[in-house]
């Protein structure tokens, strides 16, 4: 698909995040996380993000008509940098169908030594149709992932890096997804990390999101049912 019907299918959508990363996680096996991803489909979502080529390629194939937005994490051992890090793994998810790549945006080191949003520049100099979406975390990777050719800008990664860790405990970063509306008002946003509910995804829209990634809210009962546990407890 080309950008623009991507962006017409998922735009004021739903994506769902179907991924699995503990070995614990009886949904850890491509075969079962495709039927938590049937299961969002028959939920009604417009498409799904999925991390390992095995898991994009068999939810990709069963649901052909849905955007899949795919990753690879690969973890270095000394390097903070994991989500789709390198070429290799772009060309891999390319080969098996994903409509958009989703890669490390941020101002951080990569494995080869690089600053992470370089790739986009990489990808789009090599692939100028495919669509790169930048998980960052912080105004600055937004500026730098624009600059960079990134057709997506989603908040992934607030709260998880070392200059956004106070952004965690706010839960959805709100105040980000309005910084890169105001300062970048022509680009495509994807509001994704910690949205647990229909409210909080209303706002996310409110704020300029133009899409919305939900992943643990639904398709990780191990983590929801703690949450529970967790707050019983207090």
């Amino acid at each position: 698909m080309r950008k623009e019907e991507i962006f017409q299918q998922i735009r004021g959508k739903l994506i769902v995040s179907c991924q699995a990363n503990e070995e614990e996680n009886p949904f850890n096996p491509p075969e079962e996380m495709t039927r938590m991803a049937k299961a969002a489909a028959i939920g009604g979502c417009a498409g799904f993000r999925a991390n390992r080529p095995e898991n994009v390629r068999m939810i990709k194939e069963a649901f052909p008509d849905k955007v899949m937005i795919g990753i690879w994490k690969v973890v270095t051992e000394g390097c903070d940098v994991y989500i789709t890090p390198t070429m290799k793994e772009v060309e891999v998810l390319r080969e098996i169908g994903s409509d958009i790549i989703a890669v490390d945006g941020t101002d951080r080191i990569n494995c080869n030594g690089r600053k992470a949003y370089e790739l986009i520049r990489e990808i789009k100099e090599t692939y100028p149709d495919q669509v790169v979406m930048a998980d960052i975390a912080t105004i600055n990777d937004a500026r730098h992932s624009v600059e960079a050719g990134a057709d997506i800008i989603s908040t992934t990664l607030s709260g998880y890096t070392e200059d956004s860790l106070d952004r965690y405990a706010l839960g959805t970063d709100f105040d980000l997804i309005e910084q890169i509306r105001k300062e970048f008002p022509e680009v495509f946003i994807n509001a994704e990390g910690r949205i647990w509910t229909r409210e909080e995804a209303k706002k996310a829209y409110e704020c300029g999101a133009d899409v919305i990634v939900v992943g643990t809210a639904i398709t990780n009962p191990m983590s929801i049912t703690k949450r529970f546990v967790d707050y019983i407890k207090k």
